[in-house]
């Protein structure tokens, strides 16, 4: 008995010297001084109305979408060209080039953003990337894997033959013109270094869970390949906001961080350029 008051005792000291060695340590983390621009936004080589979308960094505890960035001047242009770019809708902090756009191989794109007023202590930002020729795709092929998941996966397999130089590629798939990756999370990015200079013969690029209705298919459903070849400097940055995003066992993973892109200044995101081809198959 005396054992276990005796116990007792030596638990209640050290619950009370714990309590007592606590402090409450309150953290500013409301601070809109520090927000910072976040940019995301490309040009390719594909004629259509090109986007960038602007918004500021939030608060730490606000639970709202972004605040977007309105009223800037938004500017796309190399030593040849200038596209400014338009707000659509006002207020939106979307900015849309003209639908008849497009990029050309070979050449360096900067980016510049005049701000109406300033963010992270700064009224104007820029960022650029340089588009590289890409080989036109030559086939896609569907394979269905019944094994795999519950209800099955489509791979879809990219027959393209790959120059002998280091590249780096981005992986879009549609079903009938609709994304079915359309998420940074789900886009696949691979370097070129297991088939370099080499035909690929069917290399799966995606692959497409049955169990998921947005990436579901059926008979006579198209499906449609998009091969972007993208900078190292953007695959380095999608990389390490999959890592950020994804599960990770906390045991071995390095704490969060604010992933690196290529905006000046401090801003956060990234503009980026790129040449894009295409290849389709119908599933059976």
């Amino acid at each position: 008995m005396k054992n276990i008051f005796r116990n007792l005792s030596l638990l209640l000291t050290i619950a009370m010297m714990a309590y007592s060695c606590t402090e409450r340590i309150d953290i500013d983390l409301d601070q809109q001084e520090y927000a910072r621009i976040v940019v995301e936004g490309a040009i390719s080589t594909d004629t259509t109305a090109h986007l960038i979308t602007l918004t500021k960094t939030a608060d730490y505890f606000e639970n709202q979408p972004p605040t977007p960035v309105t009223n800037a001047e938004v500017f796309i242009f190399n030593d040849e060209e200038e596209y400014q770019l338009t707000e659509k809708p006002a207020n939106s902090g979307r900015y849309f080039t003209e639908s008849n756009v497009y990029g050309t191989t070979g050449r360096e794109y900067e980016m510049k953003i005049l701000l109406d007023e300033q963010i992270g202590g700064e009224m104007e930002y820029h960022a650029t990337s340089t588009i590289y020729p890409i080989n036109q795709v030559d086939s896609i092929v569907l394979e269905f894997h019944e094994d795999w998941g519950d209800e099955g996966y489509w791979e879809v397999k990219c027959y393209v033959w790959d120059p002998p130089t280091t590249d780096f590629y981005m992986f879009y798939v549609y079903r009938n013109g609709e994304p079915c990756n359309d998420t940074i999370t789900e886009v696949f990015v691979v370097d070129d270094l297991m088939y370099n200079g080499n035909f690929t013969n069917g290399i799966g690029v995606a692959f497409l869970n049955q169990a998921y209705d947005h990436q579901k298919l059926r008979p006579g459903d198209t499906v449609t390949l998009r091969v972007s070849r993208i900078t190292k400097e953007y695959t380095d940055f999608l990389l390490d906001v999959q890592e950020e995003v994804n599960f990770s066992t906390p045991l071995f993973s390095g704490p969060p961080a604010n992933v690196k892109g290529n905006i000046d200044k401090g801003g956060f995101g990234a503009f980026t350029a790129y040449s894009n081809s295409y290849a389709s198959a119908v599933v059976e």
